[in-house]
């Protein structure tokens, strides 16, 4: 009895430790005398993975059961970075738990207690399962965790350069942006312009310091940029676009990891068991989570804007189904509920706005005979204070204090959105000067599925002395109103339905004298009609009405035009896997008679990535059309986006009464300088990566992309820049540009620093790239079969005549001139030369090739 129990004993514990082996072990079946060859250690460098994303290539030792790190420490630097998941355990603990063997799961495996890996051996990589206890509960607002930089200094230049030629005359144009980065956290920056009317303008030239959530600005700057960047919850709509010579302190949020996007009205659920929510709004459903037992918070990053009503409902695994109605509130922008927004400004300015010299600018405060009172003047001073704070309730508030010279200015403004049936959001600001002069603005928005309705109200009075009427300041000051009002909806038959209504009215001369008033009534009727996949006909149907009314003391004159039409636009299209072109013809009529309709025609094209530029992208444009009282105008442009940047050339030309031609040549470009390299090619903001394809095969390109920015394709052997947004983390992903080359195709990883990039910043790219070869033959030794050998590095055993098919990973440059063959621990060497190998569709084949001895 006693024999029966143990045995039992032995076979459960067989059992169980069958059940802990990786799947992958027990369910090949192997021959006789395999079993040893089968289990053996492999080495190679493997590609890691962790949380779908990949975070470094580094050496690895393998078998069926476990999987061994050599250098684990690389691996926790980029595990414990701000910008993945918190652990519950410290960088230390990691790294004693990635130094030990893992164990080796298959594909379908989970981990419950421990750091488990799977490999696939295809392509080369390694994924880590971490088990859900070693992962920190997620914070539910704001954090406050800092970007990390280096310091490495750089510089990034942009500019745009733009000539035109026409019947009149020429014109040329420079415009210049520059960072240099000198410590990582501070940097220069400056932006400057030519034309061939004003000569030079500097309309920045600063000094950036920065620390966490402050910013330091000392030289030439924008206040607009102030405003804006440290204050970013508040509106000013009362505020002269002015450059500066002073000082600034304000908060910044580039920074933070997590700069915010807006602010949103918390949202929770209770779940007795696991289950699904399901969020509706208007009856449409909006989102859809998982969660598992207990209170849950619903993210509410993708949910609309506004103030309005959610459904959730609540659905569990065991059918139970609970429906909740709650208001939410939600408001889009680049800050953060709960942090103090401020901004603190001191300098000077003039009216002449920074320019170097000037041939001829627009005096704004002339008298009559062109003089200006002020050109030998000293300059304006002003000093400036803004806060900005929005609530948990997502309601943002904003004031401030402004002295332009002797005369003070306080502002303030209201911005939250309501959950109301005739708005949504409701925003407004206005400022006050100690002399009585006032501006307001005033506005709502409201968005349904079928209704979108916006309206706004601006109103300025100047009450200051008469002579300073229209005095270029901080605050305009002049009168004027604008009211506008506009509302779109869909009709049964979808048919779309536009309203349009504006009324703007300004003051020429003080206290409200010589007014000019225009205003527009527009309403718009649509139609799209389906034709076939590649045509499409819409039918528009108008009316418009506009008076403009000019009021002085002596004269009163009103004009009003009156204009119904009707527009039909016929759309052909055609798209293949590289290119897109278009052909709309449209016919306009109106009832002002058969002279005054409008007939055109245009033709664009564009090619991405076409044969003749692989790296490159194109657009061709041409339009015709015949206008009022039989104007023929023509013109063509193309528009280059390559290595050298962007390019567009064009012109055009008018047939008539009015005979006019035109051409313009345009060319936006830069380079970038820094960690070691140079680069030049399309660069629009103010870091960059220098993308180095030097070795890689020529004849083959690459797109390159960092995150969300828009990639640049590189050929290889080549270098480029790739801009990108400044404080955002470096982690250039690589793939192939089709080539139509089916014998060309490569596994693609990038090196470069893990961090983040400040503004001016560069660092280096490198794209590295391995082939898969497979080879197949037969393999001999002393003119017998090598059988039952592991062909090391192919992933491949011969069978009893020799035979095998392996699949090889090479470099892009390299040949493979031998087989290292290991057989019951005796390594041998299988010499490859051109009398044994025939390439065939990218397949390697080997005659009886002879091994020997290692």
């Amino acid at each position: 009895m006693n024999n029966k129990i143990t045995a039992s004993i032995v076979i459960l514990g067989v059992g169980f430790g069958c059940a802990f082996t990786p799947l992958m072990a027990s369910s090949i079946p192997l021959p006789a005398g395999f079993e040893d060859i089968f289990n053996a250690k492999q080495s190679g460098v493997l590609d890691i993975i962790y949380a779908d994303s990949s975070i470094g290539s580094i050496g690895v030792e393998f078998d069926q059961n476990d999987v061994l790190l050599m250098s684990p420490q690389v691996i926790v630097d980029q595990i414990t970075a701000v910008d993945m998941p918190a652990l519950s355990v410290s960088a230390a603990e990691l790294l004693k738990k990635l130094s030990v063997p893992l164990r080796r799961v298959n594909k379908q495996g989970f981990s419950q207690d421990e750091i488990v890996a799977t490999v696939n051996e295809s392509d080369a990589s390694v994924h880590l399962i971490f088990p859900g206890t070693l992962f920190k509960a997620g914070d539910k607002g704001y954090d406050k965790t800092y970007i990390p930089h280096r310091s490495l200094a750089g510089f990034v230049h942009s500019h745009n350069l733009n000539y035109l030629s026409d019947t009149y005359g020429d014109s040329l144009s420079l415009s210049s942006n520059d960072t240099l980065n000198l410590t990582g956290n501070s940097y220069v920056k400056g932006a400057w312009s030519y034309s061939k009317e004003i000569d030079f303008n500097l309309d920045e030239l600063a000094l950036y310091l920065e620390h966490e959530n402050t910013r330091f600005k000392a030289g030439r700057q924008r206040l607009s940029d102030n405003l804006v960047s440290s204050t970013p919850s508040v509106t000013y709509s009362f505020f002269n676009p002015v450059s500066f010579d002073g000082i600034s302190l304000g908060y910044m949020t580039d920074n933070y990891l997590n700069p915010g996007d807006g602010a949103a009205s918390p949202v929770t659920v209770y779940l007795p068991q696991a289950g699904t929510v399901e969020v509706y709004r208007n009856g449409r459903l909006i989102d859809l989570q998982q969660f598992p037992a207990g209170l849950q918070h619903l993210k509410t990053e993708g949910w609309p804007s506004g103030g309005y009503d959610v459904l959730l409902v609540s659905k569990l695994v065991n059918g139970s189904r609970e429906e909740k109605l709650q208001p939410f509130l939600k408001r889009n922008g680049s800050f953060r509920s709960g942090d103090l927004e401020y901004v603190v400004q001191l300098g000077r300015y003039d009216d002449h706005q920074g320019q170097f010299s000037s041939n001829r600018y627009a005096c704004r405060h002339c008298d009559k005979d062109d003089n200006d009172p002020n050109q030998n003047g000293s300059p304006s001073h002003f000093a400036g204070v803004s806060l900005g704070y929005t609530t948990n309730s997502v309601m943002s508030l904003g004031s401030g204090f402004l002295l332009d010279n002797e005369d003070g200015y306080a502002n303030a403004s209201l911005d939250l959105p309501i959950n109301s049936w005739f708005a949504e959001r409701l925003y407004a600001d206005g400022v006050m000067g100690a002399d009585g002069s006032t501006g307001y603005q005033v506005g709502l928005m409201k968005n349904l599925y079928a209704l979108s309705m916006n309206m706004s109200y601006r109103d300025n009075r100047f009450k200051g002395d008469e002579q300073d009427y229209h005095r270029y300041g901080l605050v305009p000051a002049y009168d004027f109103e604008y009211l506008q009002f506009g509302a779109n909806t869909f009709l049964p038959w979808n048919i779309g339905l536009g309203v349009n209504f504006g009324l703007n009215t300004l003051y020429q001369d003080y206290g409200r004298q010589n007014k000019t008033e225009f205003e527009s009534w527009d309403v718009n009727l649509n139609r799209d009609f389906t034709l076939s996949d590649y045509l499409n006909l819409r039918v528009d149907l108008g009316y418009h009405r506009g008076i403009n009314e000019l009021v002085n003391r002596y004269s009163h004159n009103s004009t009003t035009e009156d204009k119904i039409f009707a527009q039909f636009t016929l759309g052909m299209r055609e798209r293949s896997y590289n290119h897109y072109q278009s052909l709309y013809l449209r016919s306009r009529m109106s009832d002002e008679g058969s002279k005054q309709n409008i007939y055109s025609a245009d033709y664009s094209l564009n090619l991405d990535n076409p044969e003749f530029d692989r790296g490159g992208k194109y657009t061709v444009n041409a339009s015709v059309n015949h206008g009022p009282n039989s104007e023929n105008n023509s013109g063509a442009g193309i528009v280059m986006d390559n290595d050298y940047g962007y390019t567009s050339v064009g012109v055009s030309k008018s047939f008539g009464n009015n005979n006019y031609s035109q051409q313009y040549l345009s060319q936006r470009s830069g380079f970038a300088i820094g960690d070691g390299e140079f680069g030049y090619g399309k660069v629009d903001n103010t870091a960059a990566l220098i993308v180095d394809a030097s070795s890689l095969p020529e004849d083959q390109y690459f797109e390159v992309r960092n995150r969300s920015n828009e990639p640049v394709v590189v050929e290889g052997g080549k270098k480029t820049t790739l801009t990108i947004q400044p404080y955002q983390k470096i982690s250039p992903k690589a793939e192939q540009v089709y080539t139509t080359d089916t014998n060309a195709f490569y596994n693609l990883s990038t090196q470069s620093s893990s961090t983040w990039a400040m503004p001016g910043q560069v660092y280096h790219v490198k794209v590295n790239a391995t082939k898969n070869q497979t080879v197949t033959g037969r393999l001999y030794l002393d003119g017998v079969p090598l059988a039952n050998a592991r062909v090391v590095g192919g992933n491949a055993m011969t069978d009893a005549e020799g035979l095998f098919v392996g699949d090889f990973t090479l470099d892009t440059d390299s040949q493979l001139d031998k087989l290292k063959v290991n057989k019951e621990g005796q390594g041998y060497v299988c010499p490859l030369n051109s009398s044994n190998v025939k390439m065939t569709q990218g397949i390697m084949q080997i005659r009886e090739v002879n091994c020997e001895t290692e």
